[in-house]
């Protein structure tokens, strides 16, 4: 059933993909990184990473993933996509799975986290993300996509879903440097800003308004 699911969700986005407008709007520097070789960390608001999950597809990320039953099928899907993941978060496996990630990172590898996941608050950047920068010296680039029409699932990350035959708009913000002897509040607070403003950006390009959603699927 897991794979099931997995391969329904591959499948949708693929076919969303196919059937939109789809740009990429970066900030100067993230070219550049990329182009470098060198390791860093994606950080993205759990609400906002389905369309990224497709878009960032095969290329050998490694992504901090709860050991939940919703964690599994996020797992399943990931792996279906190309990603590595690592199970683990705040309530449960998430030391194991941070000193994981921080020796990837060192290794040379490329990881992904969801800040204010797994369950919140709503966009509130927990310490894992900052931690695994300090200790593994590696920037951190702030992603989101934004999508003309979407459904806004009724969780507490207010997860959007983009419909097919839509505009979608992708943008990496600047990369942000944390230094070991930083203040850890105010790193936070940086990146916590950094992730607003990038989904405030593609949502604006993409001409997503909350007063315009197609339509708010309720908490079951």
């Amino acid at each position: 059933m897991m794979s099931l699911i997995a391969a329904i969700g591959k499948a949708y986005l693929y076919f969303v993909a196919l059937t939109s407008s789809v740009s990429e709007e970066n900030a100067p520097g993230f070219e550049e990184l990329k182009k470098s070789g060198k390791p860093f960390i994606y950080a993205l608001w759990h609400g906002r990473q389905i369309f990224l999950i497709y878009t960032h597809r095969f290329s050998g990320i490694n992504v901090i993933i709860s050991e939940s039953r919703d964690g599994s099928y996020a797992s399943a899907l990931a792996e279906k996509l190309g990603y590595e993941p690592v199970r683990g978060s705040t309530s449960s496996g998430g030391m194991r799975a941070l000193a994981l990630m921080i020796k990837k990172l060192r290794g040379g590898a490329i990881c992904a986290f969801t800040p204010d996941g797994p369950r919140g608050p709503l966009r509130k950047v927990q310490p894992g993300v900052i931690y695994a920068a300090r200790k593994s010296g590696c920037p951190v680039v702030p992603i989101a996509f934004g999508a003309k029409m979407a459904a806004v699932l009724g969780h507490w990350d207010e997860f959007i879903v983009p419909l097919p035959f839509n505009r979608i708009v992708i943008s990496h913000e600047k990369p942000l440097y944390f230094a070991e002897s930083g203040d850890i509040a105010a790193q936070e607070k940086e990146l916590e800003n950094a992730l607003n403003g990038v989904a405030s950006y593609v949502d604006s390009r993409a001409g997503f308004e909350i007063g315009k959603r197609s339509r708010t699927v309720a908490e079951a």
